[in-house]
């Protein structure tokens, strides 16, 4: 029989095995070495019985040694099988039934079918009978000792109560001692293990992060968690016994703590959000869910309460927000905020429009300058004051944005569905922007009250059905733009033709950054000659064939391109291109001159000096034959910067000319400290100097002074020989560019035609 495993018994079960066994134990030793001694005393001394007896107590001894080590089926084994073989070993002694010993094997029957079980019970039993019957068929035999026939008689009565007694051993064996012991051991691994489920139960509720509430059907705690007490400030003992809603949900208004009732009278799991207070009153929003706790026969007992601890995500989310749809520095919504404001006044495709809505784009006048002359700080803080000042007078329900920068953005709504009426209200109203602006803003730290003007651009939305807020948007900048060419201060209506030319602006744009890098541009020539009629070189013009509208004129990409970066790469193509042709050999044999325009933004390039010398030596052209042409604009706007410049081109041999000369400042203290080599006179003197007594005047002027500072003067746009004959007797030295002496061709055929014989 398989031992159990060494679980720790109940108490009254450890007890009872432990005096069942010991009082067996110490009885069958004591007697077995009693009986055996005094048997030693017996004259004569009978030595199988004095074994026996030594037999039985040393049985008794180990028993008892295996009940101290807890072996309590071994032990019990022990005891009764050794008994029994004893006892039947005395009884073939004293011979068979005939003998006292079998009274105890009724004892022996009980005793098993109590401890061990149905299979050991039956197993004794059966050799029991065995026993007997080898004793009887030995008394018969005459192998023991006769047997008297009352003995017979005795011994068959008590066959039939061994019967009785292995009946009521069976039915007492079906809850034997052992199994009991093997029960309680189950039962006690059962409470060990539940005790240990339940200990970690408790250390998880304990020591989670959120907190947790468990309360009776009435709504008063009855369990808080450490989370709890450590995130509200309320001690155990202030709160255990006490209200839920005074304490755990006392931010709970009364709709939403009836709403919570309702829910969990039907037996279902609340769950929302709530604003709750700590001890010291400050505010705490939680995510909570509150179940039922239900019995096994599914009544409810308690309520139980897990609340999560939000605060700082929802603040994180109303930050986010608040950085997503306001400014930061001005506080007023953003351009996303007035992007989703006019996607909402739009309402839906295909919907006859019942009302118009202005958007009005402003933008400071002379902003930049104020922030380079005050400082950025105090440019932030007139930002402020603008909003401050704008934000008054704007009606409640109409939406003021700063879009960014200086630019602001104001959107009235519900302007009347005719649009000329809800026109005129919005330049009312731009006209109240400016004229509150005019008035003299005090800011913080800074003595002089600033005053600014704006431009302001507007347009009506939505104009169609399908009309989006970005299209609003370019509108009212385009229209912006429009007030500020004007100059400032004024505001200006969007018009059909101004959406139209911006659109061709942008396109012409788009094509001509794909025009640079793919071949379409060209380079023409338009011949300089002298007094003589003899060509001395030519200025370089740029031309572009487009694929689709052929030979574009300067005048449509030019002006786009000084309006975005491509006038950069523009000029750098240009530049280039007529370095590869001045390498050619009849420019240097001929020394024949190239001039090149340079736009303001590629010379005030930091490397465009070295860009230059990189070109010439790529392509081997000669720098005594290139000139480069710059306005009295780009000097004048950083004029040290660009002195060095020239100064840095004079040094590789390259001739400055100043171009449309007498158009600008044209200042002579500026001209003596410019190292230029030529001049050009704008076709606008040349065209009038003949017939034209102020303007012949000044040509005369210009050509004095080029003379004092030892300048070549080529002339533009002579296109009469009256007007080369007024320069030639003015200046015999004089260079003519015009259509008199060539148009604009080219570099292909100027060439050949320079090559010709004359």
């Amino acid at each position: 029989m398989a031992e159990a495993p060494a679980v720790p018994l109940p108490d009254h079960e450890d007890a009872t095995t432990r005096h069942l066994v010991r009082v067996a134990g110490w009885s069958v030793m004591l007697l077995g070495f009693v009986i055996g001694l005094l048997l030693l005393w017996d004259q004569p001394v009978q030595p199988m019985r004095v074994a026996l007896n030594f037999v039985a107590g040393c049985i008794g001894g180990t028993a008892l040694l295996l009940a101290r080590w807890r072996r309590w089926t071994l032990a019990t084994h022990l005891l009764v099988w050794g008994v029994w073989v004893s006892v039947s070993l005395v009884a073939a002694r004293n011979g068979g039934v005939n003998g006292p010993n079998l009274l105890n094997y009724p004892v022996i029957v009980v005793l098993a079918g109590w401890l061990l079980g149905v299979r050991a019970t039956l197993t004794l039993v059966v050799l029991t009978a065995l026993l007997f019957l080898g004793f009887i068929w030995a008394d018969m035999q005459g192998l023991l000792k006769p047997v008297q026939v009352a003995n017979r008689v005795a011994g068959a009565v008590y066959l039939a109560g061994i019967l009785v007694l292995t009946a009521a051993a069976t039915l007492l064996s079906r809850r034997n001692y052992m199994s009991r012991v093997r029960e309680a051991q189950q039962t006690a691994a059962n409470l060990a293990a539940s005790e240990a489920s339940l200990r970690k139960l408790l250390r998880a509720v304990e020591q989670s992060p959120e907190a947790i509430v468990i309360t009776d059907l009435r709504e008063d705690i009855e369990y808080v968690n450490e989370a709890f007490v450590r995130r509200t400030g309320y001690a155990r003992d202030e709160v255990v016994g006490q209200a839920s809603a005074h304490y755990s949900s006392n931010g709970l208004a009364p709709a939403q703590r009836e709403g919570l009732r309702t829910t969990l009278a039907r037996g279902d799991s609340w769950a929302g959000e709530q604003v709750n207070y700590r001890k010291d009153g400050q505010p705490l929003i939680e995510s909570v869910v509150v179940a039922p706790i239900r019995q096994t026969d599914g009544r409810v007992s308690h309520f139980v309460e897990l609340k999560q601890d939000i605060t700082e995500r929802k603040r994180a989310a109303d930050e986010i927000h608040r950085l997503a749809h306001f400014d930061s520095l001005t506080s007023l919504p953003n351009r996303s905020t007035l992007m989703e404001r006019l996607h909402a006044l739009r309402g839906r495709p295909g919907r006859v429009l019942s009302t118009q809505h202005a958007l009005l784009l402003l933008d400071l006048d002379r902003f930049t300058t104020f922030n380079d002359a005050r400082g950025s700080e105090m440019g932030d803080r007139l930002l402020c004051a603008v909003a401050l000042r704008l934000s008054e007078i704007l009606p409640p329900q109409d939406l003021l944005v700063r879009v960014a920068g200086d630019e602001f953005a104001v959107v009235l709504h519900g302007l009347g569905a005719d649009a000329s009426l809800a026109g005129r209200h919005a330049l009312a109203f731009a006209e109240k922007l400016q004229t509150a602006l005019l008035r003299p803003l005090r800011l913080e730290g800074d003595a002089q009250d600033a005053q600014l003007g704006a431009s302001i651009g507007i347009t009506l939305y939505p104009q169609t059905s399908d009309d989006g807020a970005h299209d609003a948007l370019r509108r009212a900048g385009t229209a912006l733009h429009r007030a500020k060419q004007a100059g400032g201060g004024q505001a200006a209506f969007f018009e059909q033709g101004m959406g139209e030319a911006a659109e061709q602006r942008f396109r012409v744009e788009r094509e001509l950054r794909h025009a640079i890098g793919a071949g379409e541009l060209r380079l023409h020539l338009q011949s300089q000659v002298d007094v003589s009629g003899q060509v001395t070189g030519a200025e370089v013009l740029v031309r572009w064939q487009h694929p689709r509208d052929g030979l574009v004129a300067p005048g449509v990409f030019i002006p786009v391109a000084e309006e975005s970066d491509l006038i950069v790469s523009l000029g750098e193509w240009v530049l280039a291109h007529a370095c590869a042709l001045l390498a050619q050999p009849v420019f240097r044999e001929r020394r024949l001159r190239l001039s090149v325009n340079l736009s303001a933004r590629q010379f005030r390039q930091a490397g465009f000096v070295g860009q230059l010398r990189a070109v010439l030596a790529a392509t081997g052209a000669d720098p005594r034959l290139l000139t480069l042409e710059v306005t009295e604009g780009l000097v004048i706007d950083d004029f040290d910067d660009a002195v060095a410049k020239m100064r840095a081109l004079a040094a590789l041999g390259v001739d400055m000319s100043l171009d449309d000369f007498g158009t600008g400042y044209s200042s002579l203290a500026y001209l003596k400290r410019l190292p230029i080599q030529e001049i050009k006179i704008d076709r606008s003197f040349v065209h009038e100097a003949p017939t034209n007594a102020d303007d012949g005047v000044l040509v005369e002027g210009i050509l004095s002074v080029a003379r004092h500072f030892g300048l070549r003067v080529v002339a533009e746009g002579v296109e009469t020989q009256a007007q080369a004959d007024f320069l030639r007797q003015r200046a015999p030295d004089i260079v003519y560019q015009g259509y008199l002496f060539g148009r604009p061709e080219p570099d292909v055929q100027w060439l050949e035609r320079l090559t010709q014989p004359a």
